[in-house]
């Protein structure tokens, strides 16, 4: 940790106390107003503080600031516990930047710095950049529903962050409460099932009401489900239930392809937009692209951002219609605009291959830093790959480290597998052969040739393990059978020279020699 700049935000955080008393860091919005005028420089870790107090951490020190400088607990202990309620939001550095200030500034007597304690060894190679989630902390606290029904998405699905239903749960009431439309269903869904907070169906059906008002369908149906079934103290009231199947115009046979017909002809776009996907997929009706693009074209011209997004796939591939990547690319502009973050990431690629519009590199990045930002994996490493390259964007390693590592955190496998690459090499991060290998494994065990391969490498090397030639070869089959003529040479060589656990076999190598038309006197 930087001491001088450590001096200087205690010195800062002491200035507020003494002016304004301990109580102050119970109030964020307070505390970092009277921070900017003490330490105007500071606006980095202003916005640091604006997390860490906003999480109720200020009320820690306020409650043992006595207890501690009475001798009856130690410094680090309260420390310890303070960064581990905002390690979520801010990195290590950061958290213990803060925390460590606000000790200092309440005379507390520190010794060994906390992250030194903490810290482990190969930490964190594919957990996402906390500097996200706290730019997504900042502003669903400012009021951006997005970035709170993001924050709770992250929890939820333990994106980037420790999977933590209790605080998805939380975010989703922040943005709900808010009127935002996606977060009150999935809080609605959270209560159904019990995830994150106790099973009550009745906060359920008051929260799917909230989104069935705004004409999101599936909840529209999941409250008339609450009505007809009941549970969990909320007993079934079937007088309930029809009055909202009236209002919505959903009907019990909605789920069959019946039912569902019968929706998308009376007009409606959820059930158009299903209808559409059923026929492209051959799902419950049968396999007809013609007739998916009628009710796809159906939807989308009802506004359907999801039918938009679709029916860009067709026209960009030519399924159940002529190919035409110009009207492609509109669809995807068009479900862009209403928040369609495959589209977003879609348009993105047309803007930097120049096919069916006019080749935009900065704009290409544009799109994929939005939907980035917003969570959308392979926009995240589209974004990464743009800021290697330098395309559209000033060529940046770090970042795109940053970026692939966002991608890796939710699976992701060419993010895994460009991870590795920075890992392995300490392009844009330190060098760390074996978070590099472990990077490599992820990715190929989602069947990535090129990671299939560089794990190959890593076993024949030792690159982040022993050397055992028996593993690279198997990695190196499962390349060359993914079409990589670079590891069908390799593979050969493994059987025709060997190596560590594996012998020389030269019936083998010429088998695969011969398998992949290659010249076995050249390998």
């Amino acid at each position: 940790m930087d001491n001088k700049l450590l001096a200087e935000t205690t010195d800062a955080v002491k200035q507020v106390i003494d002016r304004f008393g301990i109580d102050i860091l119970a109030d964020h919005k307070r505390f970092c107003s009277a921070f900017s005028d003490f330490a105007p420089r500071l606006g980095k870790e202003n916005k640091a503080f604006f997390v860490a107090l906003s999480e109720n951490v200020g009320t820690i020190f306020i409650k043992e600031n006595s207890a501690v400088t009475d001798g009856n607990k130690t410094p680090e202990a309260i420390v310890g516990r303070a960064m581990s309620d905002i390690t979520e939001y801010l990195n290590d550095e950061k958290a213990e930047l803060v925390v460590r200030s606000i000790a200092g500034a309440l005379g507390w007597q520190m010794t060994v710095s906390q992250t030194q304690q903490t810290a482990q060894p190969a930490q964190q190679a594919y957990m996402a950049s906390s500097s996200l989630i706290e730019d997504l902390f900042r502003r669903a606290q400012n009021g951006d529903n997005d970035a709170g029904f993001n924050l709770g998405e992250r929890f939820f699905y333990g994106r980037g962050v420790k999977q933590d239903y209790a605080k998805a749960v939380k975010w989703y009431t922040v943005a709900a409460d808010r009127g935002d439309c996606s977060s009150q269903k999935k809080l609605a869904d959270c209560y159904y099932l019990g995830q994150g907070a106790e099973r009550n169906i009745a906060k359920a059906a008051y929260r799917y009401e909230q989104a069935a008002e705004q004409g999101d369908y599936d909840s529209q149906k999941a409250l008339i489900r609450c009505y007809l079934t009941g549970g969990s103290g909320f007993p079934p009231d079937n007088a309930r239930a029809e009055y909202y199947s009236r209002r919505y115009g959903v009907y019990a046979d909605d789920d069959t392809p019946e039912g569902i017909m019968k929706l998308a002809q009376l007009g409606d776009p959820n059930a158009q937009f299903r209808l559409g996907c059923m026929h492209l997929n051959g799902t419950g009706v049968e396999h007809d692209p013609p007739k998916a693009i009628y009710w796809l074209k159906q939807a989308a011209d009802n506004g359907h951002a999801a039918a938009l997004f679709d029916l860009g796939c067709c026209y960009y591939s030519g399924n159940g219609v002529t190919k035409d990547r110009v009207t492609a690319v509109m669809m995807f502009r068009k479900a862009a605009e209403k928040g369609d973050l495959d589209a977003l990431n879609n348009l993105g690629s047309c803007l930097l291959s120049g096919e069916g519009t006019q080749r935009d590199p900065r704009a290409a990045a544009d799109s994929f830093r939005k939907a980035a930002e917003l969570g959308h994996a392979k926009a995240q490493y589209n974004y990464g790959e743009c800021c290697y390259n330098g395309t559209g964007v000033p060529k940046n390693t770090a970042e795109a480290y940053r970026w692939y590592r966002e991608a890796a955190s939710q699976d992701d496998p060419n993010g895994q597998y460009s991870c590795g690459w920075c890992l392995e090499r300490g392009e844009g991060t330190a060098k760390d052969p074996i978070a590099a290998k472990e990077m490599y494994e992820l990715a190929a065990a989602q069947r990535h040739t090129a990671a299939q391969k560089a794990l190959g490498c890593c076993y024949a090397n030792g690159t982040g393990t022993a050397k055992n030639f028996a593993n690279a070869a198997d990695c190196f089959q499962k390349a060359a059978a993914g079409g990589d003529k670079e590891a069908a040479e390799l593979l050969a060589a493994c059987y025709k020279y060997g190596g560590e656990y594996l012998a020389p076999n030269d019936a083998r190598a010429h088998y695969y020699a011969d398998q992949y038309g290659l010249d076995y006197d050249e390998i």
